[in-house]
């Protein structure tokens, strides 16, 4: 893919070769070229947790840059995809180091569908989630976190909750102490604008992060 870039860009910035050039195509300016020479020196997993209805997929559809979505679909399986990110050190420089950041928005307990290759249509398995070794056998399965390890080289966890509604902080009381110690963990409340009808106050998140053995970073 390199390659074929290379023969499109110019030998001065803002200059095309005009032989074989597509219509509509531009040069890429220096800095793009430079950082997709470099390519990806870090990876990164984060995955998304939280009860129905508070908001994982809108978020993970938000930090791929897509349109915030009204409708309230639920989500069979999990899903997944990858962002190309430049973070900044201190003093608030970016950098040109890209970092693929791989995020899991997870469903607990998914639809289950055959494990065939070559399933019915319409039933679509793990759109970017690929299974090792899969076994060719007709049991059902559903691509969820009752069948796969979801912190297995997991790098950070964002567990979600309503602030309207307490089962959904109850889930956050169940889940968030069984997340592995060195695992940094976001908790998140979610539905902020619906603020008048709080029902988690900032100081119950506090009180039972205190609580739970791991290091606090506010």
């Amino acid at each position: 893919m390199f390659s074929a870039l290379k023969k499109l860009v110019g030998s001065e910035p803002g200059q095309l070769r005009e032989k074989n050039i597509p219509a509509g195509l531009q040069s890429m300016n220096q800095s793009l070229q430079r950082r997709f020479a470099k390519g990806v020196q870090y990876n990164m997993k984060i995955v998304i947790r939280g009860d129905r209805n508070t908001g994982k997929s809108t978020l993970w559809h938000r930090l791929q840059g897509k349109k915030f979505m009204e409708e309230y679909i639920p989500t069979q399986e999990i899903q997944v995809t990858s962002i190309h990110w430049n973070y900044k050190m201190a003093p608030y420089q970016a950098t040109d180091d890209v970092v693929k950041v791989e995020v899991w928005d997870v469903v607990d307990k998914g639809q289950k569908y055959p494990l065939l290759e070559g399933v019915g249509k319409g039933k679509r398995r793990g759109e970017n989630l690929k299974l090792e070794n899969e076994p060719q056998e007709s049991d059902e399965v559903a691509l969820d976190a009752e069948f796969l390890d979801v912190y297995k080289n997991c790098n950070g966890v964002i567990m979600m909750f309503d602030i309207t509604k307490q089962w959904t902080f109850n889930y956050i009381l169940r889940e968030l102490p069984k997340v592995p110690t060195h695992v940094p963990v976001c908790v998140l409340g979610n539905h902020r604008d619906m603020g008048e009808h709080r029902v988690i106050l900032p100081d119950d998140i506090r009180d039972f992060i205190a609580g739970l053995n791991r290091i606090m970073n506010i």
